[in-house]
């Protein structure tokens, strides 16, 4: 696939307004299905966001404090790839040889690329430097001076109450933020689209197709739902989709081990693959639209993060639960999972920590790549992507 990439790398504290959000450079256009289900973008709107928020941590163009306007496109997983153009912005996330992280094919989840990131480099990342957000994506999760959504929604929705809020239009649904019921912990069951039928916050007692906001891949969704009989969508069906999804698989090396990944498939299964024979979601098989989070998934930004002074000088570990381990240091070749484990003792390296994201079984993936560390601003426009 050709791909024509402009990338600006630059300073943000020189660029960037004063808690603003630079204005969007082509405006997010909502996508049609009209004979669901229907394959979704791969690069490109999937969706457009309906709310602002305010972001926590500075991050690419938006300032500690600054504005994540409304209107902002919401891509699927995937991100472009990474070459000799974003060799600034790799070196931006503290990689000293930014050739070792070039992956020019894309098409590898935003989880995915950052745990083969961190590898390759050894490097924390994402991490926490001070105020500053250094990723691919900002913590409210989502990047560039064109600002797009990949996954967590963070400063959208509160993390109170019972269902999360609307964050945003998916075609003719909505999707919502993570939680079913955030008073009972539950989160829901969803289909390979990313969506399920339920009561939400808007829809007046009726039960409707909608989609929430995921910790794993696709994160957003994997596809337009519901079926044509009004049903949720198999992994096997989202597959039939995506030609890409029948393509040979690369695999991708990470902390823990190297994986098989079928690039620019966003159907993954049970175990958060998206290769090989499916093991199918849990909500085709069940009459419950929610489960209860015995995993204490209450990290808003949807990824393990470190706390840092540069990008392999860090003190605690924070963990998808929002607990903090502080029993040992953590070495320069560690990396973050979703649901990873640290050492309990003296340092932690890639012996001892694990990044649920990039290996196969039943594990679940981890969150995967895009662009703007806080201290390099990246403004890459994938043209296939743009149209």
């Amino acid at each position: 696939m050709t791909r024509g990439l402009l990338c600006i790398a630059a300073s943000f504290l020189l660029l960037v307004p004063a808690n603003a959000q630079a204005p969007p450079a082509r405006a997010c256009v909502n996508p049609t299905c009209t004979n669901p289900p229907c394959k979704a973008a791969t690069l490109g709107d999937v969706g457009c966001t309906t709310v602002s928020g305010t972001e926590v941590y500075a991050s690419g163009f938006i300032t500690q404090g600054g504005t994540v306007a409304s209107a902002a496109h919401i891509f699927g997983p995937f991100e472009a790839g990474f070459g000799l153009q974003q060799k600034s912005i790799i070196e931006g996330f503290g990689c000293t040889d930014a050739s070792v992280a070039y992956d020019d094919a894309g098409g590898t989840d935003i989880g995915a690329a950052e745990a083969a990131i961190a590898k390759h480099c050894g490097i924390s990342f994402p991490r926490l430097e001070g105020n500053s957000w250094i990723g691919i994506v900002g913590p409210c999760g989502g990047h560039t001076k064109d600002y797009h959504f990949h996954r967590a929604f963070s400063c959208l929705y509160q993390q109170a109450g019972a269902h999360s809020t609307a964050v945003g239009d998916i075609a003719q649904w909505k999707i919502y933020g993570k939680w079913e019921d955030y008073a009972s912990k539950k989160l829901p069951y969803l289909d390979a689209c990313g969506g399920h039928f339920g009561v939400t916050p808007d829809s007046n007692g009726a039960v409707v197709y909608h989609y929430h906001v995921q910790d794993s891949a696709p994160y957003t969704v994997g596809c337009h739902g519901p079926t044509a009989d009004g049903t949720l969508v198999s992994v096997a069906a989202c597959r039939t989709l995506y030609t890409e999804c029948s393509a040979s698989p690369s695999t991708i090396t990470t902390a823990t081990g190297t994986m098989f990944y079928v690039r620019f498939c966003p159907c993954y299964d049970a175990d958060g693959s998206n290769y090989g024979t499916p093991k199918e979601l849990a909500a085709l098989s069940t009459s419950e639209i929610s489960y209860t989070d015995t995993a204490g998934s209450t990290n808003a930004f949807g990824t393990h993060y470190s706390i840092c002074t540069s990008a392999t000088s860090c003190s605690s570990l924070v963990r998808i639960n929002g607990t903090t381990d502080t029993t040992g240091t953590i070495g320069t070749t560690s990396t973050i999972g979703t649901t990873g484990t640290t050492g309990t003792t003296g340092t932690t390296g890639t012996s001892s920590s694990t990044a649920a994201t990039t290996t196969t079984g039943t594990t679940s993936p981890a969150n995967r790549v895009s662009m703007g560390p806080a201290t390099i601003i990246g403004i890459c426009l994938a043209v296939s992507a743009l149209g």
